[in-house]
């Protein structure tokens, strides 16, 4: 084979090379930005029905019966559903719910709000974001002296040979 035809393949070859890597990362962008944040889940709760369930990452709490929950187990037991505790569910006041939902439905039809995006440290997000323990009924403000007890309590949690909890993911 001629010295012209192997710079030929080797030529051929590297662009091979480029044209797939294009591809893959094109791929991967795509995925990312068309289905990446519903294909995460969170845990829902289902207050009436007092059962946990797993739904896509965006969805926006209430949603129906359902409220955002962050469940827990001990280190070692966390894939094991009958060993999770609920921490605390959190929910929205419809202020937050609807700049949120707007938020939402812009980014999914490719638009940008005239807004900023929000911010948990908003006042918007610090006075409409809402805690509570599964077994109680009063919510607290995610950022008042209760609502941060509310979201930390189980961090104290321990199994009786001393395991600590974990956040469980679906």
């Amino acid at each position: 084979m001629s010295g012209q035809a192997r710079s030929l393949w080797k030529l051929a070859g590297a662009v091979m090379l480029v044209v797939i890597a294009v591809w893959f990362i094109g791929s991967r962008y795509r995925h990312f930005h068309q289905g990446g944040e519903n294909e995460t889940q969170v845990w829902f709760y289902d207050e009436q029905k007092r059962q946990s369930y797993a739904v896509a990452r965006d969805t926006i709490p209430p949603d129906g019966h359902g409220v955002r929950a962050v469940l827990v187990a001990f280190r070692g037991e966390e894939n094991d559903p009958t060993k999770r505790r609920v921490a605390y569910l959190e929910t929205y006041r419809q202020p937050l719910k609807d700049a949120m939902e707007q938020a939402k439905s812009a980014r999914l039809r490719g638009k940008s709000l005239k807004q900023p995006p929000i911010s948990r440290e908003s006042d918007l997000f610090r006075t409409n974001d809402l805690v509570k323990r599964a077994d109680e009924t009063e919510w607290y403000v995610a950022g008042s002296q209760e609502g941060r007890k509310v979201m930390t309590d189980w961090r104290a949690w321990r199994s009786p040979d001393g395991r600590e909890p974990v956040v469980c993911m679906p």
